[in-house]
């Protein structure tokens, strides 16, 4: 079945037109925070720069790792919405994040949100565009991206508790099958 809300099935594996999404629906907080900054210091749009970078290190080290997506092509090569190539830098760790690892991702996804806050709120208009962004993103990803994932353990996970099951059972089925 794998049927999560009855309209749209779990997703088995991402397509490029996933990430070329994610890079459009995420990106334009990303663009707007960076034109703020910059109008007003490219010192500090350099700054936010180098922080958002090690942002993706950080999000596959305490977040991707853990996810069925990062494991399911050999190699350090993943296909998933956010990465796309040869982007296995950490050892794969299935399960859940630890509450150290918890800690660490929210506390760079507050950083990131507020960093730019300084040169946004002297420009409403790109404060108002930014936020909008986020909430797009945000609903969005609630909506479409979330129910649909089979990282069941993820903080951000929407799945349903009976689509759930419903994999875990035919996940069990398939493996006792390929036993006999």
């Amino acid at each position: 079945m794998n049927q999560c809300n009855g309209k749209h099935p779990l997703r088995a594996k991402h397509q490029l037109s996933d990430l070329l999404y994610f890079a459009c629906i995420s990106l334009m907080c990303e663009v707007v925070a960076a034109y703020a900054i910059g109008t007003s210091s490219l010192i500090w749009l350099g700054i936010y720069i180098a922080c958002m970078v090690p942002f993706m290190f950080v999000e596959v080290g305490f977040l991707c790792r853990h996810c069925p997506y990062y494991r399911q092509l050999p190699g350090r090569t993943v296909h998933c919405k956010s990465h796309w190539g040869p982007t296995k830098f950490f050892k794969p760790k299935p399960g859940p994040l630890s509450t150290y690892e918890k800690v660490i991702l929210y506390s760079i996804f507050v950083v990131g949100f507020f960093f730019p806050f300084y040169w946004l709120v002297q420009q409403p208009l790109l404060l108002f565009i930014y936020l909008w962004s986020i909430l797009i993103m945000a609903w969005t990803y609630a909506k479409y991206e979330c129910p649909r994932c089979q990282y069941f353990e993820c903080p951000f996970n929407f799945v349903s508790k009976e689509a759930r099951k419903d994999t875990l059972t035919e996940s069990n089925a398939a493996d006792n099958s390929r036993q006999a």
